[in-house]
């Protein structure tokens, strides 16, 4: 019964995992539109300029403008579906023609195969198909690919040209399977929507309209066109009723509840500007500011992103809702008259109700509707805000939350010119956040060994990854993830881990000290220290940093020094692997010294073994312990010991293994009396 829950967990950390992979996917998808949804708010801006200016300009008919921004509509969810399956044939490693070619070729023939392209239905369906239709496809056709059919395997043929043919058959049974699926969930959602019409038509008209308002919020969420497709799950005449004085319900939202577009977005980005610290949010919000005006919100929703970003969707759900409700509350009480034609939705916000209303009182109601937004809004742009700050990042690995936001944020201004870059950093990103979710990560703990008595007197704390087939391996992805910035994430994991596991060792009742790799921009970071000296007080624990990283910037020493003051110990990591600098072991508060293996091969000569003992006698005269890594024969440990080193550390002894291994190895290495078990180098001969 045990090994079948932690079977479940596992099934459901993967799914967890495989979803938050297609989020992630499908956010960049949305995100890489947004210099088309620009272009598409631009024009339409301009249109509506022009029209109301009364300027004519000869070389542009007054008809063209808005005939483009018609077809950039229809195009708007074909250039989505192709951004969508490309992102997607990153995230199934499938070949990225091939799987764009089949989301499309399903796109098409599910939303066109029976409808006009400009058909209102046809639009609204393009909407959904745009991101159902590639992720179905994809979907099946990785499943597909895995599938024995026959496959071509010829010398003559060309790579590209054998793979391409051998996709053929998975492709064209995925096309078969994804519009069968498509179908079938259409008649699904059809009975769906004939079983809860009835209820959604006999409730009261304000519950009506904001369940519909809640709900166009909801699809916005999902990327999709919340207001058109929300239309198609109500009766044609529902945005004509009238709510009060000829102001119809689609009157009424324009110019009370949509401020600045779907989700009130103008208080949106007001509230980023006023309340936010963040320069990523605050440049959306400063772009997006002059197309919100005109009540156009797709660069916030896609920009910022509010797409599936369940730290604003409270807001973006309620705020309209709120907005709905105040504003029903001082028209049903005060009483208005409109003027017949409807203003066009792209009128600015105050200018728009006081040309349906032409009362000065609703510019009023507007803006005390606006400051309800901005109020409603604030509290969650703050907290998102110091979510995505970089000083903060290392708290979010712990639980898996925004670590996309941080990798796009890190790459984001080399992506044009660093592509190869980008893709193998996020890859390694990516397979860093899934071995946390599938708990495919652990701490193991090499031995350190005192050279005089040959006790255990501590571990090395050591990250491993699970590799199938290969079992425990080092975390090949590390050198990757600290050349994209994301090496204090990582560092934060690892020191949870070992708190965790300090317990254990305590428990154990041995004084045995923990030691934790650090990299320096860890140490560089005063909030990291901060948390450092907070959660390893006097804890046995002793902190390590990489010799060439003491110079890499002026914070390091200074927090080294807040450790120090803290009684927390600081060792140098792999001194002399590089370029030495001696008056660092005068200048910085470190009581360790570990040296590199380098040096210990370099000692297999006379000059290089008075090296050696010279530089071991300089650490002890300025008052460090020594440590001799990389230890791997007994003629290596007796020239350490004779060197007179403090602690040996290397495979001679132990290597890295789990923390109950390792507890017991030391038990029995300091027991009184060594068993037979122990290794048979131990104990080393005390030095003279």
């Amino acid at each position: 019964m045990r090994f079948v829950a932690g079977d479940e967990r596992l099934i459901m950390k993967s799914f967890v995992g495989f979803a938050e992979n297609i989020r992630f996917s499908l956010q960049e998808a949305f995100i890489a539109l947004v210099p088309f949804i620009v272009l598409i708010s631009a024009i339409r801006l301009i249109d509506f300029a022009l029209l109301y200016s009364g300027i004519s300009l000869p070389f542009l008919p007054a008809q063209t403008l808005e005939d483009i921004g018609r077809l950039l509509d229809v195009a708007m969810p074909v250039m989505l579906a192709i951004s969508v399956s490309f992102q997607l044939s990153v995230l199934f490693r499938v070949d990225r023609v091939t799987g764009a070619a089949l989301a499309l070729a399903v796109f098409f023939f599910d939303t066109y195969g029976t409808m006009a392209i400009d058909d209102a239905e046809a639009v609204s369906l393009a909407s959904i198909n745009a991101v159902i239709a590639p992720l179905l496809a994809l979907m099946l056709l990785r499943a597909c690919n895995r599938l024995p059919f026959p496959r071509l395997h010829h010398g003559a043929l060309s790579y590209n040209l054998e793979n391409a043919l051998n996709m053929a058959l998975p492709a064209l049974v995925s096309f078969m399977l994804t519009v069968a699926t498509l179908s079938l969930l259409h008649d699904a959602a059809n009975a769906i929507y004939a079983a809860l019409a009835p209820a959604f038509l006999g409730l009261g008209s304000n519950v009506a309209l904001a369940l519909f308002l809640a709900g166009s919020q909801i699809i916005w969420f999902f990327g999709l066109h919340g207001t058109n497709l929300a239309y198609l799950a109500v009766p044609p005449d529902f945005g004509m009723i009238e709510i009060a004085g000829g102001m119809t319900r689609d009157m009424f939202m324009t110019s009370f509840v949509n401020l600045g577009g779907s989700g009130a977005t103008l208080g949106l980005a007001l509230a980023i500007l006023l309340f936010s610290r963040n320069p990523h949010m605050r440049s959306i919000a400063l772009v997006a500011l002059p197309f919100t005006a005109f009540n156009i919100s797709e660069i916030l929703v896609f920009g910022l992103p509010i797409v599936l970003n369940l730290r604003l969707l409270a807001p973006f759900v309620a705020v309209p809702v709120v907005c709905q409700m105040l504003a029903l509350l001082a028209v049903s009480h005060i009483g208005l008259s409109v003027f017949p034609g409807e203003v066009p939705w792209v009128t600015p916000m105050f200018l728009n109700v006081y040309l349906q209303t032409g009362e000065a009182w609703t510019v009023l109601l507007q803006a005390a509707l606006l400051g309800v937004s901005i109020l409603l809004y604030a509290p969650f742009v703050v907290r998102y805000g110091r979510l995505r700050e970089n000083k903060l990042g290392p708290s979010l690995l712990n639980d898996g939350a925004d670590f996309d936001d941080h990798m796009r944020r890190q790459h984001g201004r080399t992506v044009f010119d660093q592509h190869k870059t980008l893709l193998r950093n996020s890859e390694a990103a990516r397979d860093a956040v899934e071995f946390l979710r599938e708990n495919r990560l652990a701490m193991h703990y090499q031995p350190e060994i005192d050279a005089r008595t040959g006790e255990c007197i501590g571990f090395e704390a050591l990250l491993r990854v699970w590799v199938e087939g290969r079992g425990f391996v080092g975390p090949y992805f590390l050198e990757t993830l600290e050349n994209a910035g994301f090496a204090h994430l990582i560092d934060r994991w690892v020191c949870r881990q070992v708190l965790q596991d300090l317990a254990q060792v305590q428990d154990a009742g041995r004084d045995l000290i923990v030691s934790i790799n650090l990299h320096p921009d860890t140490i560089a970071d005063r909030t990291t220290v901060d948390w450092l000296v907070q959660a390893f007080a006097e804890m046995p624990v002793s902190f390590e940093i990489i010799e060439r990283g003491l110079r890499s910037d002026p914070a390091i020493a200074d927090n080294l020094r807040r450790l120090a003051e803290a009684d927390l110990s600081v060792a140098i990591d792999d001194f002399g692997a590089g370029h030495s600098n001696f008056n660092l072991l005068a200048d910085l508060p470190v009581s360790i010294v570990k040296f590199d293996r380098s040096l210990l091969l370099s000692a297999a000569d006379q000059r290089g073994r008075i090296v050696y003992r010279k530089l071991t006698g300089l650490c002890h005269e300025l008052g460090y312990r020594v440590v001799a890594e990389g230890v791997e024969t007994r003629a290596q440990a007796d020239l350490v010991a004779s060197c007179g080193v403090d602690l040996i550390q290397g495979w001679l002894h132990a290597p890295a293994m789990p923390l109950d291994e390792a507890l017991v190895f030391a038990e029995r290495l300091n027991g009184t009396g060594h068993t037979s078990e122990a290794p048979a180098c131990w104990p080393l001969q005390p030095r003279t």
